[in-house]
């Protein structure tokens, strides 16, 4: 798949514009309190320091082994269609970080430089899972990284991009609103899908696209939609020199993984970073969740000091953890540090 060398408007965008208006027919799974508390648990089970290093990630001992699925090397291969399709949950077993990036993710990186994209800044797209101020917001203000201070170059990075403000990352947002031009906000242009108006606020070399929760009544309807918005979304994002970081969500609201098994069979497909949000929540007391769609927390208030005890036995820490791990892994694969 070839990369498009210049910022191109999506013959998309009438038909982006319709799928939007879907938004307000159906109450967001998203649309209540963003995060609740969760009931503390002994310290005994805290989770260690190591539990997902920057460059390895161990499977839960609950989660079957039987067939590993190798993404070392290549890092993302394409599938190809063969009489042994891939197993139904294989998604379950990779990483929550990824062990190298693909050559096609260096080359979108190197376009999106030539295009005039900060190397230093990400964007953040998703529902309230993503939005401010629980998501990453804080490691540019108070945080406290205790045992796991190797990351502070990370941090140090990306200062300033962590509290960016993100219209597209809000409650209720699914796939259909980030390709509308509706709701989108006085900073938007005519238009505008709400991901392109975000891409050219941003100007980032990358984004986590964190979107899912909020189509399962949509998946039931019509099976596809949820694929086929997604690779619109890639598309474009690629198309603007942008690394899209895709995100495994924690919940299954659908009933059957079908979505996370989506995100990750486009990952592979597309030789796009895979956050496994989903695995790095496993081992958590109610998988890191609160209500069905909401992750729980130690603190409404500080979401990125990891020396409260126990707080990384809260779905919202260790989100705020693993997504850190995941911007240090890609600073170190592109400056070839690793």
């Amino acid at each position: 798949m070839p990369l498009i060398k210049q910022r191109r408007k999506q013959p998309f965008l009438k038909t982006a514009a319709c799928l939007g208006c879907l938004l307000l027919l159906v109450l967001a799974a998203c649309s209540g309190s963003q995060i609740g508390p969760a009931s503390p648990v002994p310290t005994s089970t805290r989770l260690p320091p190591t539990l997902f290093p920057p460059t390895d990630s161990p499977i839960p001992a609950k989660l079957s082994t039987a067939t590993p699925i190798d993404t070392a090397i290549p890092a993302f291969p394409t599938p190809i269609p063969s009489p042994t399709p891939l197993p139904a949950d294989f998604w379950q077993r990779m990483p929550v970080i990824p062990k190298q990036i693909s050559a096609r993710v260096r080359e979108i990186y190197q376009n999106g430089l030539a295009l005039g994209n900060d190397p230093h800044i990400f964007s953040r797209i998703g529902d309230c899972a993503s939005a401010a101020p629980a998501f990453l917001v804080g490691f540019d203000g108070k945080y406290n990284l205790g045992e796991y201070a190797y990351l502070q170059p990370a941090i140090d990075y990306f200062q300033g991009s962590f509290k960016r403000p993100s219209l597209a990352a809000k409650a209720g947002l699914n796939s259909a609103g980030l390709l509308s031009m509706l709701w989108t906000g006085e900073q938007c242009l005519k238009n505008e899908t709400l991901l392109d108006c975000q891409y050219r606020l941003d100007h980032p070399s990358f984004a986590f696209i964190a979107i899912g929760t909020n189509e399962a009544y949509y998946v039931k309807q019509n099976p596809g939609s949820f694929e086929k918005n997604m690779r619109i979304i890639l598309d474009d994002t690629i198309a603007q020199g942008i690394v899209p970081i895709l995100v495994t969500k924690a919940d299954d609201v659908e009933g059957d993984g079908s979505i996370n098994a989506s995100i990750a069979r486009l990952a592979l497909e597309y030789e796009i970073p895979l956050w496994n949000f989903w695995l790095a929540v496993q081992p958590l007391p109610n998988n890191g969740m609160v209500e069905p769609e909401h992750l729980s927390s130690v603190s409404y208030t500080n979401f990125t000091d990891f020396t409260i005890p126990n707080s990384l036995e809260y779905g919202m820490q260790m989100r705020n953890l693993t997504a850190l791990q995941m911007l240090d892994f890609l600073r170190m694969q592109l400056e070839g540090k690793n």
